[in-house]
C-alpha cells in the first residue's frame, strides 16, 4: 500500500528586492549633510552651555561646603594647594602658564586663570603668616607642578616659549621638590621664607611687584588677596564634608594644555597685607600718592575691549562703572571661589574688567607709574 500522502504546499516565488542606487545613496547622503551643518552649531552651542552649567553646580556645591564647614569650625581648611612652585630652598615662583601649544605637552596653569588673574608671587612677613594661622591655614601643600621643565629641571622643555608667563620670570633651572608637598606655614618668615600666589600684586622678597596691564582682569576685589587651591588632600575632603575634590569639566577638555584643573579659594585680603599697602604705598607704583587712592580705585565691567585711553568719566560706551576698596582688610566670610579658569560664581557683572590703576581717569594697557 502506498502510504505517501499528498502535499498541499506551494512554493511562492521569491519577491525581487533591489538595493538603492547610487544616484539614491548619493541624496540621501545630500540631505544628511545639510541636516548636520544646520544641527551641528546648534548642538556645540549646547556642549558649552552644558560645561558652564556644571562648572556653576560644582562651584555652587564647594560655596555650600566651604560655607557649612566655616560655620562650624570659624576657620578655613587646612592643607590646601599653594599654587607655587619651590625653585631653591625657600625660593618660589608662580607656575608655568600654558602656551596652548599641544604639540609640546601640557603646563601647570590655564592661559585664562593668568589673564584673570595676573598672579604675582607673594613673600608673607611675620604678620601675614601669623594671621593665615589664626584663620586655620597652618599647612598646605606646595604645587610643585614643574611642568615646563625637562625631567632634571635644568632647562626648559622643548618649544615651551616661557614669555607666555605673562611677565612672570621663570627660574631658567629648578631644583625639584616633591609634587603637592606638605608645608608647615612658618612663624619666622625672616629665618624661613615662604610665599603664595597673590592676585595683581606681590612682595618679591625684595620690593612691590604690580601687574601693570589696566585691562581685562576677572575681579577687581580679588586684587592683593591670596588664592589657594581645594586639592583632594584639603581638610573639606579628609573630614567627610564633600566626597572628592572636583574638577572644572572645562579644565578636563583641555587635558592636553593645562595639568591644574582644581577648584579654588580666593581668601579675603588680610589685615597684614592691608597694613603693608599703607605703609608702603609711594613704593607701590599706584598713580595715587596717598591711601585714598587705593580705597577709591575705579574699574569699569565689559564684554568687548574699549579702546585704550578709556575716558571713566565721559564713559562713551555706557559700561558699569565700580569703585573698589583694595587697600583695607576684609571680614573672614568675604572669602570667593573660581574655577581653574579664572571665573566665580556666581558671575559678577561682565566678562573683564578694566582697573585704573595709575588713577588717571582713563583704563590703558600699560600703566606708567
Amino acid at each position: 500500500m502506498n502510504t505517501d500522502q499528498p502535499t498541499n504546499s506551494v512554493k511562492k516565488p521569491i519577491q525581487n528586492s533591489s538595493g538603492f542606487s547610487l544616484l539614491e545613496i548619493l541624496v540621501v547622503l545630500t540631505v544628511m549633510g545639510f541636516l548636520i551643518a544646520m544641527v551641528a552649531p546648534r548642538l556645540g552651542g549646547i556642549s558649552s552651555s552644558a560645561v558652564d552649567t556644571v562648572c556653576d553646580s560644582n562651584q555652587n556645591r564647594m560655596v555650600t561646603m566651604m560655607s557649612t564647614f566655616f560655620e562650624q569650625t570659624n576657620r578655613f581648611p587646612s592643607k590646601l594647594t599653594n599654587l607655587v612652585e619651590e625653585t631653591a630652598d625657600n625660593t618660589y615662583q608662580i607656575p608655568a602658564v600654558s602656551d596652548d601649544n599641544p604639540e609640546n605637552g601640557p603646563e601647570t596653569l590655564a592661559s585664562e586663570f593668568m589673564e584673570r588673574n595676573h598672579f604675582r608671587i607673594h613673600y608673607l612677613d611675620d604678620d601675614e603668616a601669623a594671621e593665615l594661622k589664626n584663620m586655620g591655614i597652618t599647612r598646605v601643600l606646595n604645587l610643585n607642578a614643574y611642568d615646563a621643565y625637562n625631567e632634571d629641571g635644568s632647562g626648559f622643555k622643548d618649544d615651551y616659549d616661557e614669555s607666555i608667563n605673562n611677565d612672570v620670570t621663570l627660574a631658567t633651572t629648578v631644583t625639584k621638590a616633591p609634587t603637592l608637598e606638605e608645608i608647615t606655614v612658618p612663624t619666622d618668615t625672616g629665618t624661613t621664607p615662604f610665599a603664595v600666589a597673590m592676585v595683581g600684586i606681590g612682595h618679591n622678597d625684595t620690593d612691590w611687584d604690580l601687574h601693570e596691564d589696566e585691562k581685562n582682569w576677572g575681579e577687581p576685589d580679588w586684587f592683593g588677596r591670596i588664592v589657594l587651591g581645594f586639592g583632594p588632600e584639603n581638610s573639606l575632603v579628609t573630614g567627610g564634608i564633600v566626597a572628592n575634590a572636583a574638577h572644572c569639566p572645562g579644565g578636563i577638555q583641555n587635558a592636553d594644555n593645562v595639568t591644574y584643573n582644581d577648584y579654588n579659594l580666593v581668601l579675603p585680603r588680610l589685615e597684614a597685607t592691608a597694613d603693608r599697602f599703607e605703609a608702603d604705598i609711594a613704593s607701590l607704583g599706584f598713580g595715587a600718592t596717598a591711601i585714598d587712592g587705593l580705597e577709591e580705585l575705579q574699574a569699569v565691567a565689559y564684554d568687548d575691549e574699549p579702546a585704550d585711553g578709556y575716558v571713566i568719566a565721559d564713559n562713551d560706551d555706557n559700561l558699569k562703572v565700580r569703585t573698589f576698596d583694595i587697600a583695607s582688610a576684609q571680614e573672614r566670610w568675604q572669602y570667593a571661589t573660581q574655577c581653574p579658569e579664572g571665573h566665580m560664581f556666581p558671575a559678577d557683572d561682565e566678562e573683564f574688567w578694566g582697573i585704573d590703576i595709575d588713577d588717571d581717569g582713563t583704563i590703558g594697557t600699560v600703566v606708567t607709574p
